[in-house]
């Protein structure tokens, strides 16, 4: 028995010093040369996901440390998480959802009480609002513990737009919680009109931010789509932004979604990264919000791969790419494949095509010295009507990427948005003028998206002025990643 307990007290100290050597390097942040990008262990970082739809935590019978396995083993390095503010009903939207557990295997900040009568899609027992539950945030924080180990960042979002359907099977709904807070109209739960919901809600935000204050591979949202129903809620916004502040203070960086159901945070001095959503949205971001300076990240995407048409594996590597060679710091494609029953995805097309894609990408960028490139726009295609997007550092290297497609429209309740591509999959060849390229030779290379092999390269040498350059032909996309013989890089 002494040995046992001399056994694991090593091993409780050992994971103790192991915790607080991945903690000391800091956590990520804007990089100090290039803020449209992050830093994190004093390199350079861009964040690529295939992802669970954010209920990794709160759904007991989601498996994390499979679904984490995955990620780790493709190079994939986000995860973004709702740790209950916001829940769904069990199988909404897809078999196995795992934002939405099954009644009573639920786990969430809030202990349960003992008196019966919470709603049937959330489980037997009401919760006490003013008793946190401990074995939650062992579970948090070993879910954050265990993706740091692994190099992954965790996305926190605490907050969604509420639904009409799902209002009554929320926590802080008030017939499911033994405090009565709640009792206002769907509409109103991200706003200031419930002072009683407003105060638990802050509560809540600075119980997560306390716990994970040590914790340095957190980002945090405040939420997704809280105009949703076109309220205001800016105010409310503001003010748990301030809360979770209070806490943190500035250790972490806080984001807003932008143009997306939401009110504009991009220029405020209190956020510090850009969350963004779906294709209309992130165009949006990326043309007027980049001269915020802050990274911009595409932090949702339809679901892979029902929310897509009938090229899904194609339209999900192209919405990729067209965001990260346009400037964005970072992507989270969502992903059916990683459900309850399914954590790592086996026997579906993510594991051998879609994570080898997203990892081509990963490839593709960390091929570059993006820490020096910046969204470009100094170009034309010529007699085309190819979506193209590009970063550069003019004269050193350029990446742009090219496909052929056209927007899906939606109406949405917050208005008409773009969600997904629709793309041509035929074979293209293209012409782009790129302006003002500085005289010296180069090296031009023409790569394959969904394979990362170098369909042509060559070497030009370029006397100054605008460059003419035709693409090969290809089929559905193709990139350009074009480098000076002068940069060693």
């Amino acid at each position: 028995m002494m040995r046992g307990i001399f056994l694991k007290s090593i091993c409780t100290v050992i994971f103790s010093a192991c915790f607080a050597v991945i903690l000391s390097a800091g956590p990520i942040g804007k990089h100090p040369d290039n803020p449209h990008y992050f830093i994190y262990n004093g390199k350079p970082m861009v964040l690529i996901t295939s992802d669970q739809h954010y209920g990794a935590v709160i759904n007991l019978d989601f498996d994390y440390i499979a679904f984490l396995n995955t990620l780790k083993e493709y190079g994939m390095n986000l995860t973004r998480i709702y740790p209950g503010g916001y829940v769904e009903m069990k199988d909404s939207y897809v078999a196995g959802n795992p934002l939405g557990p099954a009644p009573d295997r639920f786990i969430l900040p809030w202990k349960k009480s003992s008196i019966k009568g919470a709603n049937e899609h959330l489980g037997s027992y009401k919760y006490d609002l003013d008793t946190w539950d401990p074995v939650y945030f062992k579970r948090l924080k070993d879910f954050v513990y265990q993706a740091s180990i692994r190099n992954i960042i965790v996305e926190i979002a605490f907050f969604n737009g509420m639904y009409t359907d799902r209002w009554m099977m929320q926590p802080l709904f008030h017939s499911n919680n033994i405090q009565n807070i709640g009792s206002c109209e769907y509409q109103q739960f991200t706003t200031l009109t419930d002072e009683n919901l407003v105060r638990y809600q802050t509560e809540y935000v600075k119980k997560i931010a306390h716990e994970l204050y040590n914790c340095d591979n957190l980002i945090y949202d405040i939420s997704d789509e809280p105009a949703m129903e076109k309220q205001n809620s800016w105010e409310w916004n503001s003010r748990l932004l301030d809360s979770l502040k209070s806490v943190d203070k500035d250790k972490h960086i806080y984001g807003e979604t932008a143009h997306s159901a939401s009110p504009d945070f991009t220029g405020d001095k209190r956020t510090t990264w850009i969350p963004t959503e779906y294709i209309s949205p992130m165009e949006m971001t990326l043309d007027s919000d980049y001269i915020d300076n802050k990274p911009i990240i595409d932090v949702e995407t339809v679901y892979f791969p029902f929310g897509y048409g009938s090229n899904p594996v194609e339209e999900t590597r192209v919405e990729g790419w067209y965001g990260m060679l346009g400037g964005l710091a970072g992507l989270i494609h969502l992903n059916s494949d990683f459900s309850v029953k399914n954590p790592n995805a086996a026997g579906t097309d993510t594991r051998p095509i879609i994570l080898p894609q997203k990892q081509v990408l990963m490839k593709f960028i960390y091929s570059l010295d993006f820490i020096k490139m910046s969204k470009f726009t100094g170009f034309q295609v010529v007699n085309s009507d190819a979506l193209v997007r590009g970063i550069a550092e003019p004269g050193k290297q350029y990446a742009l990427y090219f496909f052929h497609a056209n927007r899906k429209w939606e109406e949405w309740p917050q208005g008409s948005t773009a969600s997904r591509f629709n793309v041509n999959t035929g074979w293209f060849t293209d012409t782009i003028r790129i302006n003002n390229v500085p005289s010296g030779e180069y090296k031009i290379e023409w790569v394959n998206p969904s394979s990362g092999e170098v369909l042509d390269s060559s070497d030009k040498k370029w006397e100054g002025g605008n460059l003419i350059i035709h693409t090969p032909s290809y089929l559905t996309d193709i990139a350009l990643r074009m480098k000076s013989h002068s940069d060693s890089r």
